[in-house]
Protein backbone atom coordinates (compact mmCIF):
# COMPACT_ATOMS: atom_id res chain seq x y z
CA UNK A 1 0.00 0.00 0.00
CA UNK A 2 0.78 3.86 -0.48
CA UNK A 3 2.39 5.94 2.24
CA UNK A 4 -0.90 7.84 1.76
CA UNK A 5 -4.19 6.30 1.47
CA UNK A 6 -5.45 8.79 -0.61
CA UNK A 7 -9.03 8.07 1.02
CA UNK A 8 -11.78 10.85 1.01
CA UNK A 9 -13.77 11.41 4.14
CA UNK A 10 -16.14 10.01 2.16
CA UNK A 11 -14.57 6.77 0.89
CA UNK A 12 -13.47 6.30 4.12
CA UNK A 13 -17.40 5.98 4.88
CA UNK A 14 -17.52 3.17 2.23
CA UNK A 15 -14.24 1.40 2.92
CA UNK A 16 -16.07 0.75 6.80
CA UNK A 17 -19.22 -0.53 4.99
CA UNK A 18 -16.84 -2.50 3.02
CA UNK A 19 -14.92 -3.93 5.92
CA UNK A 20 -17.93 -5.04 7.75
CA UNK A 21 -19.84 -6.49 5.07
CA UNK A 22 -17.83 -7.26 1.92
CA UNK A 23 -18.91 -8.38 -1.05
CA UNK A 24 -21.38 -5.65 -1.09
CA UNK A 25 -23.41 -4.48 -4.15
CA UNK A 26 -24.17 -1.19 -4.63
CA UNK A 27 -27.81 -1.18 -3.97
CA UNK A 28 -26.43 -2.40 -0.17
CA UNK A 29 -23.35 0.04 0.50
CA UNK A 30 -26.08 2.61 -0.24
CA UNK A 31 -28.83 0.96 2.65
CA UNK A 32 -25.94 0.98 4.69
CA UNK A 33 -25.50 4.45 4.24
CA UNK A 34 -28.48 5.81 3.99
CA UNK A 35 -29.48 7.51 7.32
CA UNK A 36 -25.70 8.58 8.07
CA UNK A 37 -24.93 10.31 4.20
CA UNK A 38 -27.91 9.68 2.12
CA UNK A 39 -26.06 9.37 -0.94
CA UNK A 40 -27.79 8.60 -4.37
CA UNK A 41 -26.49 4.75 -6.48
CA UNK A 42 -24.61 7.78 -8.70
CA UNK A 43 -22.85 8.88 -5.67
CA UNK A 44 -21.90 5.69 -4.62
CA UNK A 45 -21.02 4.61 -7.71
CA UNK A 46 -18.92 7.80 -8.43
CA UNK A 47 -16.89 6.98 -4.79
CA UNK A 48 -16.51 3.72 -6.02
CA UNK A 49 -15.19 4.22 -9.36
CA UNK A 50 -12.36 6.62 -8.11
CA UNK A 51 -11.91 3.62 -5.22
CA UNK A 52 -11.23 1.08 -8.35
CA UNK A 53 -8.32 3.22 -9.52
CA UNK A 54 -6.95 3.87 -6.23
CA UNK A 55 -6.57 0.00 -5.52
CA UNK A 56 -8.84 0.09 -2.61
CA UNK A 57 -11.31 -1.70 -3.85
CA UNK A 58 -12.09 -4.45 -6.13
CA UNK A 59 -15.63 -5.86 -8.39
CA UNK A 60 -16.63 -9.09 -9.21
CA UNK A 61 -18.92 -8.64 -12.49
CA UNK A 62 -19.48 -12.60 -12.85
CA UNK A 63 -22.78 -12.37 -11.17
CA UNK A 64 -26.41 -10.07 -11.92
CA UNK A 65 -24.61 -7.25 -9.87
CA UNK A 66 -21.74 -5.99 -9.51
CA UNK A 67 -20.02 -6.91 -6.21
CA UNK A 68 -17.66 -5.02 -4.23
CA UNK A 69 -14.81 -5.89 -2.28
CA UNK A 70 -12.27 -4.04 0.00
CA UNK A 71 -8.74 -4.88 -1.01
CA UNK A 72 -6.79 -2.96 1.34
CA UNK A 73 -7.04 -4.51 5.08
CA UNK A 74 -8.98 -2.47 7.88
CA UNK A 75 -5.49 -2.97 9.81
CA UNK A 76 -2.95 -1.63 7.41
CA UNK A 77 -5.19 1.12 6.05
CA UNK A 78 -5.55 2.88 9.38
CA UNK A 79 -2.20 2.10 10.51
CA UNK A 80 -1.28 3.75 7.05
CA UNK A 81 -3.23 6.60 7.44
CA UNK A 82 -2.19 7.48 11.29
CA UNK A 83 1.41 7.16 10.01
CA UNK A 84 0.19 10.17 7.71
CA UNK A 85 -1.43 12.09 10.05
CA UNK A 86 1.28 11.74 12.63
CA UNK A 87 4.09 13.33 9.71
CA UNK A 88 1.62 15.63 7.87
CA UNK A 89 0.02 16.91 11.07
CA UNK A 90 2.61 16.88 13.86
CA UNK A 91 5.71 16.27 12.21
CA UNK A 92 6.53 13.31 13.26
CA UNK A 93 5.90 14.41 17.09
CA UNK A 94 4.15 11.35 18.52
CA UNK A 95 3.96 12.19 21.96
CA UNK A 96 2.27 15.52 21.15
CA UNK A 97 -0.05 13.54 19.03
CA UNK A 98 -1.55 10.97 21.57
CA UNK A 99 -1.95 13.76 23.99
CA UNK A 100 -3.47 15.90 21.53
CA UNK A 101 -5.84 12.39 21.83
CA UNK A 102 -6.19 11.70 25.32
CA UNK A 103 -7.00 15.32 26.20
CA UNK A 104 -10.27 15.06 23.45
CA UNK A 105 -11.42 11.83 24.16
CA UNK A 106 -12.78 10.76 27.54
CA UNK A 107 -11.17 7.91 28.49
CA UNK A 108 -12.61 5.11 30.98
CA UNK A 109 -11.28 3.64 33.70
CA UNK A 110 -10.17 0.56 31.26
CA UNK A 111 -8.94 2.40 28.79
CA UNK A 112 -6.51 4.23 30.80
CA UNK A 113 -5.15 0.79 32.31
CA UNK A 114 -5.12 -0.68 28.75
CA UNK A 115 -2.98 2.50 27.93
CA UNK A 116 -0.60 2.13 30.94
CA UNK A 117 -0.71 -1.48 29.84
CA UNK A 118 0.66 -0.36 26.45
CA UNK A 119 3.05 1.99 27.53
CA UNK A 120 4.70 -0.77 30.21
CA UNK A 121 5.11 -3.06 27.66
CA UNK A 122 6.80 -0.79 25.02
CA UNK A 123 9.29 -0.16 28.16
CA UNK A 124 10.21 -4.10 28.69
Amino acid sequence: MKYNTGLSENEWYIMQVLWEHSPATLREICDALAEVKGWTKHAVSSFLKRMLEKGAVSVDESGKVRAYSAVWSQEETILTETQSILDRVYRGDLLLMVSNAVKEQKLSEQEIQELKQLLDSIGE
